[in-house]
Formats: C-alpha cells, structure tokens, sequence
C-alpha cells in the first residue's frame, strides 16, 4: 500500500468532520439550506444511520432503516420489468456486501422536505468500494444525486425509495 493510499481514509475523515463542523447550529448542512428543525433532525438520523450500515455492510441495521414497503423502479419509468422491492433490494444488498472487500462513502445533505408522513431528503452521493468479481479485484467509483423517500411508520422514519 502506498503512502498515498493509507493517507486517504484519515483525509476523507478528516474532510467529512470538517464539514460538518461547518454546520451551523440552525442547519442540518454546510451550504445552511437546510434548517435543522426537529422533523429534519430525525430524517438526518436516518440518514446517518443508513451511512453507517452501508459503510459496516450491517444488513440487519439496513433492514431496520428500510421498510418492507421500499420500493424502486430500477432507473426507469417505462420498463416494468426492472422495478423491484423489499426483499429483493435486501438480495442485492447482501449480495454486495459479500463481494465488497472496502468501502467508503460520502454524503451531502441538499434538501429535506416533511408533509406529514412523508418526507424526502436529496442527497449527495460519492463513493469507492474495492470489489471481488470473479476473483478479481478492482475499484468503483460512483458520484450521484438522489431523492431519498421516507414514510413514518409506527412512529418513526423509513427509507421507502431512492436508493
């Protein structure tokens, strides 16, 4: 491992603590268009809580972040054939998580919207996970905005769509 490679995490750490240091006490983000109101508050806990799991690979964690109603069309609106749910965004989950060896995410908080039981939040995604496929290593990267959708639900948030 190289001196660059090693230095990374303590950087991108380094990076993600200062920028939410830079969070003022009335915002939930950097930019402060987000007011940290407690409505907010608790969709941002979600959404902490989801960065979490996903870096662990924890798929129980995930489970109890992500309601059984979850559901995703697979990136487009006219083929049906790709939409999926629950149980098989779970597969897929597990599924990486079996050939992730490494992981590091990024998230920037852009927007939450609350009305009533319903919420979304946009997110900012940037991403690199070292991969096993077919026995062979390599990186990915992914850079991406997406509209994350809540449902409250016994009292509290899940994520129901967006991922």
């Amino acid at each position: 491992m190289t001196v660059l490679q090693k230095m990374m995490k303590p950087l991108l750490l380094l990076t993600l603590l200062l920028s939410l240091a830079a969070c003022g006490p009335g915002y939930l983000d950097a930019g402060q268009k987000v007011p940290a109101t407690p409505q907010n508050k608790e969709i941002f806990e979600v959404l902490k809580a989801y960065h979490q799991a996903i870096e662990e690979r924890d798929i129980d964690a995930l489970k109890g972040i992500i309601s059984p109603q979850f559901a995703s069309n697979g990136g487009t609106t006219d083929d049906p054939t790709d939409d999926y749910g629950y149980d098989k965004l779970i597969q897929r989950l597990t599924m990486l998580r079996d050939n992730v060896k490494k992981l590091h995410l990024q998230l920037q908080l852009r927007e939450i919207e609350v009305k009533g039981d319903d919420a979304a939040a946009e997110v900012h995604f940037v991403g690199t996970a070292l991969l096993t496929e077919g026995g062979v290593d390599n990186y990915r990267t992914w850079d991406d905005i997406n509209r994350l959708k809540f449902k409250r639900e016994d009292g509290a948030w899940h994520i129901i769509g967006g991922l």
